[in-house]
């Protein structure tokens, strides 16, 4: 009897031990394989132990106790890595530090932030978000990531780029239906919705008005264009520069032009192009609600765009009203030529484009906002908000070749002249890179 007992009370203190074991290994096993090894992991792990501590973006702060989600980077950008680390983007840089830790006192939770390029890591987060825009993804590790996919898990596509240039994120056929519960990008429709800029009316709260004049100083020159990306997509851009020069003075800027400008310099850019009355604000793809910073920027710089991309509605929702002239105004090219230099020489109807001022202002955001935006703090309280309150049941998922997304791009006009600048169906570029 004394024998039984005390083979039981070693078996109690067996199990007792393996379960301390097992409690230590979970916790050190909590974080994902990562190649990076440092002292910032080390401190993680500790918070784990003792959830008493949260990382800022560039400290240890003491916060309260409270539930954490984990989310993902299932790749990203190689080259955020290069653009958070210019002196000028300094404050970016905490941006790519993983693992971290984002307290979220909205909704008293936070988020722990990881990246892998590792499909079986995914198994062990609440959302995965993707937003690589380059073609990395095979069809095998679709699959893998299919596979490792749990019950009750999210997946996002987060991008502030046009369907037509973010091949990413486009799952193969097979997974158009099935893969992103939740979409982040510029669409007016997307579960997240985050616009290039919008006009906001002053309301009651107008301030005195302005002398309209002052937007006539220094325009000496006519129209400008400033392109980095020649051979676009979906039609030829630059053809239709060309052709335009033909019919009028144009000054071409950037890559594609006869001088380049740091894209990145916004007084640079304004040095150059503050002398022109009009600026071609060209999309390289004719979606839905896609107006990027190419017209807020002229809006802002006080040049009166020139715009092709979203239908001329799109435009009018959410920019100034009469802000800008649309080429799908015009029957013709010539039309289109013409109008620009009659507006050239009557200052008085030019400054017709200028009246919102006393009106309204714009809200827009910088192109480094935007580029950095899928690892924004923010952005990621903002999928833990819904990922806390949406209903676990639903799983109704984007169809990424239907109208909402890819199918969200079509024709570039309803005019004839315009269309005529689209690639054929079967067209391939001479250069791989999207980007090129």
């Amino acid at each position: 009897m004394v024998g039984k007992m005390r083979r039981v009370k070693f078996l109690t203190r067996a199990l007792l031990s393996f379960n301390v074991l097992a409690c230590v290994y979970m916790t050190f096993a909590y974080l994902p394989i990562t190649s990076k090894f440092t002292s910032q992991m080390e401190l993680l792990r500790r918070s784990r132990m003792s959830p008493f501590y949260d990382f800022g973006p560039r400290s240890l702060v003491k916060t309260e106790d409270r539930s954490q989600r984990r989310i993902v980077l299932f790749g990203m950008r190689q080259h955020w890595l290069v653009f958070c680390n210019f002196p000028e983007f300094a404050r970016f840089k905490y941006l790519i530090e993983f693992p971290r830790i984002i307290s979220c006192p909205e909704v008293q939770c936070s988020v722990f932030l990881n990246y892998t390029e590792q499909a079986y890591e995914i198994q062990s987060y609440d959302i995965v978000v993707f937003t690589n825009v380059y073609d990395w993804l095979t069809p095998e590790m679709w699959n893998w990531l299919h596979g490792n996919r749990t019950e009750g898990q999210r997946w996002v596509m987060i991008t502030e780029e046009s369907p037509l240039y973010v091949p990413g994120v486009q799952p193969p056929e097979k997974y158009a239906k099935s893969t992103f519960d939740w979409f982040d990008s510029y669409k007016s429709d997307s579960d997240f919705v985050h616009p290039y800029g919008y006009y906001r009316p002053f309301g009651n709260t107008k301030p005195p008005e302005g002398d309209l004049s002052i937007f006539l100083q220094q325009k000496t020159h006519l129209l400008a264009w400033m392109g980095s990306h020649c051979e676009t997509q979906q039609w030829n851009r630059m053809r239709f520069v060309n052709d335009l020069k033909k019919l009028i003075t144009l000054d071409k800027f950037g890559k594609c032009g006869d001088e380049e400008v740091p894209w990145n310099d916004d007084t640079a850019i304004l040095n150059v192009l503050g002398k022109y009355k009009f600026y071609l604000s060209l999309e390289n793809s004719c979606c839905d609600d896609y107006v990027t910073e190419k017209f807020w920027r002229a809006l802002e710089m006080g040049i009166v765009p020139v715009v092709l991309g979203a239908p001329i509605e799109h435009y009018m929702k959410v920019a100034p009203p009469k802000s800008f002239i649309h080429v799908d105004q015009f029957d013709s090219m010539v039309e289109l030529a013409v109008y620009l230099i009659k507006l050239h020489g009557d200052d008085k109807e030019y400054l017709e484009y200028f009246k919102w001022r006393r009106e309204g202002t714009l809200v827009s955001y910088g192109q480094e906002e935007q580029y950095v935006r899928p690892l924004s703090n923010q952005t990621h309280c903002a999928l833990l908000k819904k990922f806390l309150t949406s209903d676990p049941a639903d799983q109704s998922r984007l169809d990424y070749f239907g109208k909402k997304w890819y199918g969200s791009c079509h024709y570039c006009s309803g005019k004839k002249w315009v269309n005529n600048y689209m690639h054929p169906h079967n067209y391939s570029r001479a250069n791989q890179d999207i980007w090129a």
